[in-house]
């Protein structure tokens, strides 16, 4: 078993849980959400894999073409379904966020990990980094999913549009990756980043008395 992999997916898997508990749980809004994010999982995928070797080159146009990517397809989802629910934007926010940190990078790395030789990692490091990562998706995902539920039902596509370019964090994400560069430099930005966007979405919530 790697324990070390284990325990960095066990803190995705918490991050992306807890907060179901601190707004309106509603199952059919995470199954709403699980369509919007999945789709949009699936679009970069396919989009990465038709074009494999450009999102394998490690240049500034790659760097950009993934922010791009993440910033037209994970609003640009959450925008198309959130149409089939008219209430809680703050728990579709978090059911997105949920999506990705507790099942994808959370609850399925931890069953995998169960099956791999352990090794031996920098932990405290590591663990850092990952809070500070996960949380930054959390927060960027509410931006999104909140964003999009005002957008949609406001009919004013300000909204989404000021909080979308959010996701050119994962132009950080694929720098670090395709360089094999340290994981803070990408962390921390994307932490502030995801601040940020939480904070003008709160602003927005606040005008809006939701």
């Amino acid at each position: 078993m790697y324990i070390d992999a284990f325990i960095l997916a066990l803190i995705s898997f918490i991050i992306g849980v807890i907060p179901l508990f601190l707004v309106k749980r509603n199952f059919l809004i995470l199954m709403i959400a699980a369509a919007a994010y999945f789709s949009a999982i699936f679009s970069k995928t396919i989009i990465q894999l038709f074009f494999l070797n450009f999102f394998q080159t490690p240049q500034l146009f790659t760097y950009l073409a993934y922010g791009l990517l993440t910033a037209i397809t994970e609003p640009g989802f959450a925008y198309l379904f959130v149409r089939y629910t008219n209430k809680h934007p703050q728990t579709y926010g978090v059911s997105l966020a949920f999506w990705e940190n507790g099942v994808l990078v959370g609850l399925i790395p931890m069953l995998e990990s169960v099956f791999l030789p352990n090794e031996n990692l920098p932990m405290l490091m590591l663990i850092a980094v990952k809070i500070m990562d996960r949380s930054s998706s959390l927060l960027v995902h509410y931006s999104w999913g909140v964003c999009a539920y005002l957008s949609y039902w406001k009919k004013d596509i300000k909204y989404l549009l000021s909080v979308a370019p959010l996701g050119f964090v994962d132009s950080l994400t694929a720098y670090v990756h395709l360089t094999h560069g340290n994981l803070f430099t990408a962390s921390l930005p994307t932490l502030i980043l995801g601040i940020v966007g939480f904070l003008v979405t709160r602003h927005y919530l606040r005008k809006s008395a939701y």
